[in-house]
């Protein structure tokens, strides 16, 4: 884990690549959808309600808020069970995207029996930003399961 020199929080990536994450979830949204989609009756459901099936599955909801005063634009929330490294942040070109991804495996053994289980959690969420903010200045950190966002406005 890399941690900032000034601060000691840890270093979230900030990503022009962002996308790579994007569609990871996709991909595995996609897959799962199909699952559902190969599992059902003909005669039941509908491609939309797989693919929203399948969406509530592979992706949890996280609670983002963004506040804006005279000097900032602020995104925090909630990112329970992330780490720095799996949390990928881009503000670019009017927008603020934030996507994530975590992978948590356990084994146990009872009476000569090793049960494996794996765990993921993904989310992606996206905020149009004023056009009056320099994302080049964006601070991020994550204390304690609290993401925030800072990105100062230009002055006019």
């Amino acid at each position: 884990m890399v941690l900032h020199e000034r601060t000691g929080f840890p270093i979230i990536r900030k990503s022009d690549d962002i996308f790579t994450t994007i569609n990871q979830i996709q991909n595995m949204i996609r897959e799962r959808a199909f699952d559902i989609y190969s599992n059902r009756n003909s005669t039941e459901g509908d491609a939309m309600s797989d693919w929203l099936n399948a969406e509530s599955e592979v992706s949890i909801g996280i609670g983002l808020s963004l506040d804006e005063d005279e000097n900032q634009v602020i995104i925090e929330g909630d990112v329970t069970g992330f780490l720095p490294e799996e949390i990928e942040v881009k503000a670019q070109d009017g927008v603020f995207e934030i996507g994530g991804m975590h992978t948590e495996d356990s084994s146990s053994k009872k009476k000569g029996v090793t049960k494996t289980t794996s765990k993921q959690m993904n989310f992606f969420r996206s905020f149009t930003l004023p056009d009056s903010v320099d994302t080049n200045k964006m601070e991020v950190k994550l204390k304690k399961g609290k993401f925030t966002a800072k990105i100062p406005k230009t002055s006019h």
